[in-house]
């Protein structure tokens, strides 16, 4: 097996992180691809230039802390074999299932988050091209014709702050984007096939539009949160929200109509959306291959707070207070008080510390720090349960700062995965940077990333 290629500069020089250390990591760079035939050695530094981050349908709709698809694809392709059943138990937006697919694999993705579910399915799910465009010119005329009528008064959900969140004439054309959309599936616009297929295009246009939605609010468009910074002066204009979505309903067309003639052309297996959750997830013994996945980090991504607006006007958010849909997702920031009244200990070397010190300052967040890495030992028993013997899991996880304290969340989980309360061998664990190529970032910023931790059933 043959290790790495050391180079990626124009020089053909290895790039080396903290300088002038007595130990120096050396980090490899890699121009797009991770070579299958390579063999990353245990603590190596690979640092990604990735170039596939809209790539067929990748780039359908943001997504907080996604993976960027060179690295699923070379974990699926060196970790199974085609035709293998790879699962995502957290798959935020689908880009393992989606990669599982390109690499002939049966991809299955399962997530909490109704949000993310949708957006894997669309993702991973071909459209006929024929029926897609027809669809996409008739929504385009009825958005363009009810624009114009200025007698039209769209429907326009009700949530919380909306008339905070949107300008009086952001509302008007976001709802007669909806409109049209709905207007679409009522009055059989999308021509051709069964009704499942229909309801595709449907779900297809709805992300589409759920895409433009931040973008045309008063919310700060490159926040995880969503929040409105006044000081940011963000311009939203008249006939923005109309003219993005059509823009993006085209442009999406396009890189839909590619990626289902990639489907036929090559003859890939479909991809499935299952009901369940990552430490529940309703598949069968030994049921997989493989598993890869990126799990949310403590106290970072609060992703029903962050597509919130999306997921009101998609009437995905129930009644009721954020807190209520929080509570069960892995890394929640929801707790009760009673909860974390007293230190809690996990009986795990690399975490007990930690724990202790954070509570000295602030139980709350040493209770949150606590229940993240019991629900992934849940979650660890639950992938190894599903596993096929000698099928590997994959996890890729990133450190924290949790009130000044370090929390080596690589140490962590590795402990946990390789107790006897669950049972994984630790192959080798190395880390990943990533670089967008598009974006010019100081050289010493770019070595933010995650550890990728290769676990195996035995």
């Amino acid at each position: 097996m043959g290790t790495i290629p050391s180079l990626i500069d124009d020089t053909g020089k290895q790039s080396a992180g903290r300088r002038g250390s007595r130990n120096v990591n050396v980090v490899t760079e890699i121009n797009g691809d991770i070579p299958i035939d390579s063999d990353i050695p245990d603590g190596a530094h690979i640092l990604v230039i990735s170039k596939d981050q809209t790539y067929l349908t990748h780039g359908i709709h943001k997504f907080p802390a996604k993976f960027f698809p060179e690295l699923p694809r070379y974990l699926i392709q060196k970790y199974s074999q085609v035709g293998a059943t790879v699962l995502d138990p957290m798959c935020g937006s689908g880009t393992t299932v989606l990669e599982a697919m390109l690499s002939r694999r049966f991809g299955i993705g399962i997530d909490i988050d109704p949000m993310a579910r949708l957006l894997t399915k669309v993702k991973t799910t071909a459209l006929d091209s024929g029926p897609l465009e027809r669809t996409k010119l008739w929504v385009i005329e009825r958005v363009r014709g009810m624009l114009e009528d200025h007698s039209h008064e769209p429907h326009v959900p009700g949530f919380p702050y909306r008339d905070c969140w949107f300008e009086p004439f952001i509302l008007r054309e976001l709802g007669i984007i909806r409109d049209a959309i709905d207007m679409a599936a009522r009055a059989r616009a999308i021509e051709g096939g069964n009704s499942e297929e229909r309801e595709n295009i449907h779900d297809f246009l709805k992300v589409v539009f759920s895409s433009i939605i931040r973008e045309v609010s008063n919310a700060d468009s490159h926040c995880t949160r969503t929040v409105v910074r006044k000081r940011l002066h963000k311009e939203v204009a008249e006939g923005m929200a109309a003219s993005r979505f059509i823009s993006a309903l085209s442009r999406q067309t396009d890189a839909m109509t590619a990626f289902s003639r990639a489907c036929q052309t090559g003859g890939l297996p479909a991809a499935k959306v299952c009901e369940g959750t990552a430490t529940k997830t309703g598949l069968g013994d030994e049921a997989i291959d493989l598993a890869v996945t990126s799990p949310p980090y403590i106290n970072a991504v609060d992703y029903p707070r962050t597509h919130q607006l999306e997921m009101y006007w998609l009437g995905l958010m129930k009644a009721g207070p954020l807190s209520d849909v929080k509570r069960n997702y892995i890394g929640t920031e929801t707790v009760y008080k009673e909860e974390y009244a007293d230190l809690r200990q996990s009986g795990f070397v690399a975490l007990d510390p930690s724990l202790k010190k954070i509570h000295k300052v602030d139980p709350r967040r040493s209770y949150i720090t606590y229940k993240f890495f019991m629900d992934m030992k849940e979650q660890f028993c639950e992938t190894l349960r599903i596993l096929k013997p000698g099928g590997h899991y994959c996890v890729a996880i990133g450190n924290n700062t949790i009130r000044g304290v370090n929390i080596r969340s690589q140490d962590i989980l590795s402990e946990i995965a390789v107790s006897d309360d669950v049972g994984f061998t630790l192959e080798k664990r190395f880390f990943s940077g990533l670089i967008r190529h598009f974006i010019h970032i100081p050289r010493k910023e770019r070595m933010s990333g995650e550890w990728i931790l290769i676990l195996k059933k035995e």
